[in-house]
């Protein structure tokens, strides 16, 4: 018998997740913008790869750049930015420096309409020229 925090590990080690699993069961609306956030993050660079994990979707060089965590009603996307790399944030702009989260950045967009994507995109730019773009 495998000791229980052991068993944890390899579990960690050897689980393989897809980007499908992060949409299924979510809104027409909702996987229509996960695709489009998709489209747009993967098209910054043909070097930008595309990680799902269990609780987000990792956008990244050689850094994460963007972690997408798809929920029913909204997207969280958590952009690798600090308070001060943001200057004019939209509505819905939050620093979770401070607070425990899934993902990488301490800047987070909460997005459920395309036109809220539109005032993010140039903060998703800003972060992927910060990593190295």
């Amino acid at each position: 018998m495998v000791e229980a925090g052991r068993k944890a590990a390899q579990v960690r080690a050897t689980a393989t997740y897809t980007f499908d699993e992060h949409i299924e069961g979510k809104p027409e609306s909702i996987q229509s913008l996960v695709h489009s956030i998709r489209e747009f993050i993967l098209g910054l660079d043909p070097a930008v790869e595309e990680v799902p994990k269990k609780f987000y979707v990792a956008y990244k060089i050689s850094q994460n750049i963007v972690c997408m965590e798809t929920k029913g009603k909204n997207i969280k996307l958590f952009v690798k930015l600090g308070g001060n790399d943001i200057e004019s944030p939209p509505a819905s702009y939050r620093d979770v420096a401070n607070v425990g989260h899934y993902g990488t950045g301490d800047a987070e967009f909460t997005i459920s309409t395309e036109s809220e994507f539109e005032q993010v995109k140039p903060f998703i730019e800003l972060a992927y020229n910060k990593v190295g773009g």
